[in-house]
């Protein structure tokens, strides 16, 4: 019984993962697009410099890119996030059918969903702001005449085609710092989304079915795990109970909305239902260790900066 239970969790948490990826790809993608249409808008300035004309036009041209980027990523991440939650909705279902537990009706609102969905496109709003006002900021410098506006293309955006991004002024190129945040946005709230349907699914059932616990399940990230997230794998809680305590608040699952943000970015940890009837306990858990060191080996490959993530 604990495979053929967790064999239908992992082919959820699998289809999850595989949604997120291509949730980011897609915001990826309309970025690099935005990168490109700008990159067309400076190559139009007078290779003799800017002026404050010019710069007021760039900046409009520009503007409603970028406002173009925000409405398109908010309706690509609208239905990814609904996607996500639905399949955290199911999870415990498909698990309690498999195993023959009744649990009754456990609809839940997805109220939740929507105040999250304003959460994340806050977020990206904030994403865009930031990003206009570098472009601003670098364009001002070519009106003051500290930069030529081949420069200040070059510090902005780069090249259109497939070179690597110069490095500006602010570190990073403007452009993959941004795509780097908003891929980062996009993971950690479709995770999240799935994470709160999950909980609210439990929280339905609890009252019906006592013995009802959750696992948690570490990510396996093997460069910097966060400790407590690893010393969990495997452990069980029932009864709403936290799963830990940091910095005065209770963590109750992966990347809930109230733990503090160095415990949430980059997460992808996942907690799972858990009855007795699934199977023993150990046996259920040592199940998802395949899974985590598979994911451990996919995110040695992808996570290149070595910033805290599991």
């Amino acid at each position: 019984m604990t495979v053929k239970v967790s064999s239908k969790i992992k082919a959820i948490l699998k289809e999850r993962d595989a949604e997120i990826l291509s949730g980011q790809d897609a915001v990826r993608s309309l970025l690099e697009e935005t990168r490109k249409q700008i990159l067309l808008d400076l190559a139009t300035i007078p290779g003799d410099g800017y002026s404050a004309h010019v710069l007021r036009q760039s900046l409009a041209s520009i503007n409603e890119h970028l406002s173009s980027w925000e409405v398109a990523t908010a309706r690509e991440l609208d239905g990814r996030l609904s996607a996500t939650w639905g399949m955290g909705a199911e999870l415990l279902p498909v698990a309690a059918e498999t195993a023959g537990l009744t649990l009754g009706y456990i609809g839940i609102s997805t109220s939740t969903l929507e105040a999250l969905k304003e959460f994340t496109f806050g977020k990206i709003s904030g994403v865009r702001g930031d990003l206009y006002n570098k472009i601003r900021g670098e364009l001002s410098l070519g009106v003051l005449g500290q930069r030529t506006p081949q420069e200040v293309t070059q510090a902005l955006i780069g090249d259109i085609n497939d070179l690597q991004i110069p490095k500006g002024r602010f570190g990073k190129p403007v452009f993959a710092s941004v795509a780097e945040r908003a891929e980062v946005i996009t993971g950690t709230e479709m995770g999240r989304a799935f994470s709160l349907a999950t909980e609210k699914s439990l929280e339905a059932a609890r009252e019906t079915v006592p013995e009802l616990g959750s696992m948690w399940i570490h990510a396996g990230h093997p460069k910097q795990p966060r400790q407590m997230h690893l010393y969990l794998h495997g452990q069980v809680r029932a009864g709403g109970k936290a799963f830990y305590e940091i910095d005065g608040k209770k963590v109750m699952y992966p990347r809930d909305p109230n733990a503090p943000i160095k415990e949430v970015i980059r997460c992808g940890c996942t907690h799972v239902p858990y009855h007795p009837l699934f199977g023993d306990l150990e046996a259920f858990a040592a199940d998802f260790d395949t899974r985590q060191e598979k994911t451990a080996k996919r995110h040695l490959k992808e996570d290149e900066n070595g910033e805290r993530t599991d």
